[in-house]
């Protein structure tokens, strides 16, 4: 069961508290005799579901059984939170625990502690295009200005995959050697976010008035949704530099980004234009929206730009984001939303766009993927897309790929 936690009040800031839709959501999206089970099999999720499922059964409620009222009131909250800030924050999760979400912190920290040339060894550049392992301090900055940070890239163990040798696609690399728990852990929590991820997908669903399992369907299941994991080890400032930020002002372009953290520094530029700070809850997940939801949902959710400041002097701070994007071959068009939900797009959403890079919906999000780190991958060829203006900035580290292959549309060949 999801119980409900109110944060309005001492733990946010006075700004916070005069909007109602930013507060801790945890009010059930299944209902209490519904529980979520972990499945190997990503397609049989369906975790919406308000009858009792079985061990084996995937969770496909009859289709005359609806959410219950508590769903519909979560679903509602997260609905205003996606159309004012886009970001709310989510507490009590059944998964991923507080307990795994801990003890993977726990071990980056070990982690983080590893002499410099331990961790140099899993440089992510040695993983190819599948874009996973170390990501050293200076691989990662924002508007030609070094983010004051070091890394992990992960994902789910690709041993076998109908898009193996694209990339994101592929094996991780873990220090097994120095901390072997680490493996475990991060596949595990991978899975258990993803999950999250389909409710979440599951709840805009019902708020949007689309059709039963749309989302899930139309941009998760070709075959599932890019999984992007990341673990991020920022540290103080340089006192002696002003203007540094572990991660400076930006909008993420993907689907959703699901983030634990365990200490303050993360900022959120509300509607009104100030930078507010996200209160840091354990147990709990930031949940915000990104560049092509906003653009799916024809501007009726706001894609918010949000900053890392660094931690205090003496410290710092572990953030583990997860980038839950529509699958490689998801077709990208606009939600077919009906008047009703249309009627509460905001007039200036198409001005908004001109601050990202994506020109218009088209093709597949693989095409957009491509292009936007296209120059991590310096090697892959790819046909023109006039859908993305230009190429993320974000990432420095170009990783080499021998005989790679060429990408049509969204295929290798």
């Amino acid at each position: 069961m999801w119980n409900a936690k109110d944060l309005i009040g001492s733990a946010a800031s006075p700004d916070l508290q005069v909007r109602s839709s930013f507060q801790v959501l945890a009010a059930p999206l299944v209902t209490s005799n519904t529980r979520l089970q972990p499945s190997s099999t990503w397609a049989n999720q369906s975790p919406l579901s308000t009858s009792q499922p079985s061990t084996t059964a995937p969770f496909s409620p009859p289709p005359h059984r609806r959410p219950a009222a508590a769903a519909l009131a979560t679903v509602a909250e997260i609905h205003s939170a996606f159309k004012t800030f886009g970001l709310f924050l989510l507490t009590e999760s059944p998964t991923p625990s507080l307990a795994l979400t801990t003890e993977l912190s726990g071990a980056f920290a070990k982690f983080y502690a590893l002499p410099q040339e331990d961790k140099r060894a899993l440089d992510l550049r040695n993983g190819g295009w599948a874009w996973r392992g170390y990501m050293p301090f200076g691989g990662e900055g924002t508007k030609d200005k070094t983010d004051l940070k070091e890394g992990f890239y992960g994902g789910p163990e690709h041993t076998s995959h109908e898009l193996g040798g694209l990339p994101t696609y592929g094996l991780n690399q873990f220090p097994d050697a120095q901390v072997p728990e680490l493996r475990e852990l991060v596949l595990d929590f991978t899975e258990r976010i993803t999950e999250l991820g389909v409710v979440v997908c599951e709840a805009m669903t019902i708020a949007l008035k689309l059709e039963r399992g749309y989302i899930k369907k139309k941009i998760l299941d070709k075959p599932n949704p890019v999984q992007l994991f990341r673990c991020f080890h920022y540290i103080a400032a340089d006192d002696a530099k002003g203007g540094q930020f572990g991660i400076g002002e930006h909008s993420d372009f993907g689907l959703l980004t699901l983030l634990a953290q365990n200490g303050p520094g993360l900022q959120v530029l509300s509607p009104g234009g100030k930078w507010l700070d996200v209160p840091v809850i354990p147990g709990s997940f930031v949940v915000n929206v990104g560049d092509i939801l906003d653009r799916l949902t024809s501007g009726l959710y706001v894609s918010p730009f949000h900053r890392a400041i660094p931690p205090a002097p003496g410290t710092d701070r572990i953030s583990i984001p997860f980038f839950f994007d529509p699958a490689w071959n998801a077709e990208m068009v606009p939600f077919p939303l009906p008047p009703t939900t249309k009627s509460q797009i905001p007039e200036d959403a198409e001005k908004r766009w001109t601050r990202t890079t994506f020109r218009n919906l088209e093709g597949v999000w693989g095409q957009y993927l491509g292009v936007k780190v296209r120059k991590v991958f310096p090697d892959l060829v790819l046909p023109e897309f006039t859908a993305v203006a230009r190429e993320s900035t974000l990432h420095k580290l170009a990783v080499p790929q021998n005989a790679a292959p060429t990408i049509r549309g969204a295929i290798a060949v």
